[in-house]
């Protein structure tokens, strides 16, 4: 599945006209909808530790009554005939066969997709009228929704109080469509919207989370505490001795102002640190995939890469997995969940090919073999768990 199919006549001017300022309807975006999760199986997911989940219902003890999982078999034996909607996140971390389906938003940068959440409803189930604070395509996979929304943003939005939910005090409806299988949704951030099953349901939710400044600033402080950079203090400065001695001992001067905020802002003007941290940040998974149980030494990596490849098998990102990378003249950087690795710009085409695909052919990488690094690379994305092997498609 690629971008053409996905945005369809709107490949060209999406970006342009739509992201991030208004929303799109594109009706057979995946023709047939989508297969890989039934309702069973997310019932499944949603029994097991660790993994995010929730149950909303609309008419339970109060309005909005919302269970957090993982829940018991039992729990769904007791639940209504409608009004109920289960939503599970991070499938795509979860079930390779949802995974695949990130491939098909490479139009987007990597690290800006959040997760894709799986959501069954049965008839008339909804999580009431909200907004979201990220981009996201809404994909009906089986089933239909009524999707009600507005037209513009609203940056200051207002909740009813005590729900266990935001549900928006008012709702001002400009829009009112039913989507089938196949159909998808794009809602810009802060779009009232509202979505209601017609008939038992499940719809994907693609989301693109943005880093807010507070998020951006706590993450590099912390790295700056962790790092072997050297720290600078601040310095005084009297600009003569007549300044000194008339010096108020309880104010702090314009000046010295000046220089505590220039002190702050200089650590940000260091390119290197920045490059080292802003990768590792913008890859961070919501959770961390174990490492491989199948170390393999970096003298190997070879041997095994052309083993598989002679075994029919192929090559895949971990699940969810968040590649990215930049460069500067010298060095590529692999920003991969939550860490970078620095490279010889002489892999950028691997880095590249890496970043850019959810499956991959052993025979494109092995192109690079003889490319100083790249024994170490590959050795630390499989150890990592970053990359597993499969059979061929």
């Amino acid at each position: 599945m690629h971008e053409r199919s996905v945005l369809g006549s709107y490949k060209a001017r999406f970006l342009v006209d739509y992201w991030q300022k208004k929303p799109l309807l594109i009706r057979g975006a995946f023709p047939g909808g989508l297969t890989a999760v039934d309702p069973d199986s997310l019932a499944g997911l949603a029994c097991q530790e660790g993994i995010d989940s929730r149950i909303v219902l609309e008419h339970g003890a109060y309005p909005w009554e919302t269970h957090q999982g993982p829940f018991a078999e039992s729990f769904f034996e007791k639940l209504p005939s409608s009004h109920w909607t289960l939503l599970v996140q991070a499938v795509d971390r979860l079930l390779p066969e949802v995974s695949q389906l990130r491939e098909s938003f490479q139009f987007l940068p990597n690290w800006r997709l959040d997760d894709i959440m799986i959501s069954y409803a049965a008839d008339h189930g909804s999580v009431g009228p909200h907004t979201d604070n990220y981009d996201v395509f809404l994909i009906q996979a089986i089933g239909k929704r009524r999707w009600q929304f507005g037209e513009h943003a609203i940056p200051a939005p207002e909740f009813i109080d005590g729900l266990d939910l935001k549900i928006l005090k008012n709702f001002e409806v400009k829009n009112d469509f039913v989507l089938e299988p196949g159909d998808m949704l794009y809602l810009p951030p802060l779009i009232a919207h509202h979505g209601v099953a017609v008939g038992e349901c499940m719809t994907y939710s693609v989301g693109f989370r943005a880093p807010t400044q507070n998020e951006l600033l706590v993450s590099y402080s912390q790295f700056l505490l962790q790092s072997e950079n050297p720290e600078i203090f601040y310095q005084d400065h009297f600009a003569s001795a007549l300044d000194a001695q008339a010096a108020q001992p309880g104010l702090i001067r314009e000046d010295e102002l000046d220089r505590l905020r220039e002190l702050m802002i200089s650590s940000l003007r260091d390119a290197n640190v920045f490059r080292r941290w802003i990768g590792a940040f913008l890859t961070e998974p919501r959770n961390f995939h174990e490492p491989s149980d199948e170390p393999v030494a970096v003298d190997g990596i070879r041997k095994l890469l052309h083993a598989e490849n002679e075994n029919g098998k192929q090559l895949f990102k971990v699940e969810g997995g968040r590649f990215a990378y930049y460069r500067d003249a010298a060095k590529v950087y692999l920003a991969v969940e939550g860490e970078t690795v620095v490279v010889s710009k002489e892999l950028f085409g691997l880095v590249t090919y890496l970043s850019e695909h959810e499956t991959y052919d052993f025979k494109t990488i092995l192109q690079y073999e003889a490319t100083e690094g790249f024994d170490d690379l590959l050795a630390h994305l499989w150890n990592q768990g970053f990359l597993r092997r499969g059979e061929r498609a």
